[in-house]
Parts: C-alpha cells; sequence; structure tokens
C-alpha cells in the first residue's frame, strides 16, 4: 500500500489499496539484484558495473550503477509511472533541473540516470534561493516549449483540465478545481501545470556542472498543478530555517521565451501521447480560448494580489 501524504498536505489525496499494482515486482533485494543485472547485460550495456540495490519496493526498484557509483538504475512497476518519468526527464532536458538520463528501455520499464551523490545545502539564503529558482524553472517550462511540444500536451492545458470532473484520488474536488483557477489566473488559461515535486531537502542534489538538480521527478506530472509545490516549500523553508518572503521570490529569474528550431515530431510528443493514453482519463474536446497577451505591469499586479493574499 502506498504511504499517505505527511506535512502540511497530509490527509490530501486518497491512499492506494493493496493490489492496486497488477504486476507487482519482488522485494527481495537480492532477487532484485539478480533481476537488475540480467536486465542490465540486456537493454542497458553501457552502463557501469557493480550493480548494488538501493530499494526494492513492489512499484519501484533503484541501484547504484559503478564503485564508486556512477549511475543510477531504476525499474518501475507500474507502466504509467515509468512513462511519465521518462517524459518529465525528455521535457526537462535543456533546464538542467534533473540528473543527466543516460538511457531507458520501454519494453522492461527501466531507467539510467547520473547519480548525484552531492547534497545541495538549502539551509542558507542563497542555497533556498537556487531551490525556489529551479522550482520555478520546472513551472514556467511550458512557457518555452515549441511549438509541437505545446500541441502535443494540449489536452492538459487548464482550460481543458478545470472542467473535468477531478482526479479520483482527489479527497476534495472543488479546491482541487480552486487550484487549478488560481493557476490559470496566474499564467492563463493555455498554460499546463507541472509540479507535485516531493521536496525534500535530501532531494536536492548538485549536478556535475555546479546546477541544483532534484532526484524525484516520478512525481512531475502534467495533470497535478505545482501550487502544493509552493505549500511544501514553503513549509520545508521553514523546517531550513528560511522563510518564503517576498525578498526571496524576487530572486527568482523571470519567464524567457526561448527559440527553437520545430520539427515534425519528437520523442517528448510520442512519450505524451502514450503517458495520455495509457493512463490519463478521456478529456473533453480542446475548446477554443483566446490567448490574452498582458503587460508587465499587469502581470505584476496579480503576482503582487497572490502574494499578498485576500
Amino acid at each position: 500500500m502506498s504511504t499517505a501524504l505527511a506535512g502540511p498536505l497530509a490527509g490530501a489525496a486518497h491512499v492506494r489499496p493493496d493490489g492496486w499494482l497488477a504486476t507487482p515486482l519482488t522485494t527481495d533485494r537480492a532477487q532484485a539484484e539478480a533481476q537488475a543485472r540480467s536486465l542490465i547485460q540486456r537493454r542497458h550495456p553501457a552502463a557501469p558495473g557493480p550493480v548494488r540495490c538501493l530499494t526494492a519496493r513492489y512499484h519501484t526498484a533503484t541501484f547504484t550503477l559503478g564503485d564508486p557509483p556512477r549511475q543510477l538504475l531504476k525499474r518501475h512497476g507500474d507502466e504509467a509511472a515509468y512513462l511519465g518519468e521518462v517524459l518529465a526527464y525528455q521535457l526537462l532536458d535543456t533546464d538542467k533541473v534533473l540528473p543527466q538520463l543516460r538511457s531507458t528501455c520501454d519494453t522492461t520499464r527501466t531507467l539510467v540516470a547520473d547519480f548525484l551523490d552531492a547534497p545541495a545545502g538549502i539551509d542558507h539564503t542563497d542555497g533556498f534561493e537556487k531551490l525556489i529558482a529551479t522550482v520555478a524553472t520546472i513551472h514556467t517550462a511550458p512557457a518555452r516549449w515549441p511549438q509541437v511540444i505545446a500541441d502535443t500536451m494540449a489536452p492538459w492545458r487548464l482550460a481543458t483540465t478545470v472542467d473535468n470532473p477531478g482526479p479520483g484520488w482527489i479527497r476534495d474536488v472543488t479546491a482541487w478545481r480552486r487550484l487549478l483557477q488560481l493557476t490559470a489566473g496566474a499564467h492563463g488559461e493555455d498554460h499546463v501545470p507541472l509540479g507535485h515535486l516531493d521536496l525534500k531537502a535530501n532531494h536536492c542534489r548538485r549536478r556535475p556542472d555546479g546546477h541544483l538538480a532534484l532526484i524525484d521527478a516520478e512525481t512531475l506530472r502534467p495533470d497535478l498543478t505545482g501550487l502544493p509545490d509552493l505549500i511544501t516549500l514553503a513549509h520545508l523553508g521553514q523546517t531550513e530555517g528560511r522563510n518564503l518572503s517576498p525578498r526571496t521570490v524576487r530572486h527568482v529569474p523571470s519567464v524567457q521565451q526561448r527559440t527553437r528550431r520545430p520539427v515534425e515530431r519528437c520523442r517528448p510528443c510520442e512519450r505524451a501521447d502514450r503517458v495520455r493514453r495509457r493512463h490519463r482519463p478521456a478529456l473533453p474536446p480542446r475548446r477554443r480560448t483566446m490567448t490574452v497577451r498582458r503587460t508587465r505591469a499587469q502581470r505584476h499586479s496579480q503576482r503582487h494580489d497572490l502574494h499578498r493574499g485576500p
């Protein structure tokens, strides 16, 4: 059974019942390690050895590769969770907010990424501001997508999802819909909400290039609003002795549009289609919306109102 949420979001979601996964993985560490060695030989031959089991759960298993560890192998028992994680790596590849993805295998639902052992301390002002900037980079990623990806991710736009009945795991659908409305007020109805990052101090690691990265991307799903991340971020800041104050928020970089050459079809687009078909409920037809271009002063005013509260 999945673990219930703790902390400021306790009680926000239903806990999955026992037996929800039709093909669970072994929880025996020795057996899981033997299976991983076989999978690596057949599917990830370039991965270094030796293989050491870190965790063996019925839904996921993780293994370090190399001595000292240089890469991490992750195996999923649930196909939708695997597709969602790989999609997150691909959509955020150029933003350098996750470990570097090395290889994937859809058949075995395994992926290999860099192993990040160096912690990124957030118990000081600069560290916490970098964490805020990392979260902001993830939340605003859709504003920088090329048109081909934006079109593929359209079923998850706020204009479409706000009228849905709500996911079955949400206890308070009215509150969930209110979150979507608040997000739409800040970003616009064409925004695709990315978030639900499971923010913890030990999930903040340092990439070889010096960037702060979050090592848990499994829960980054395009059907979840990122506003709970702000609640968790404020709670984490208080735990680490930092406050989410207007002075700190000022340092979050503004959204910069990036020009990328469009392509006919790309892997993130194909991955998004598969996630939608296999994991998400059917969505209503895309409705027409008008994009409102707001001035910088208007955007600043709205952000100030959100920070100030009612």
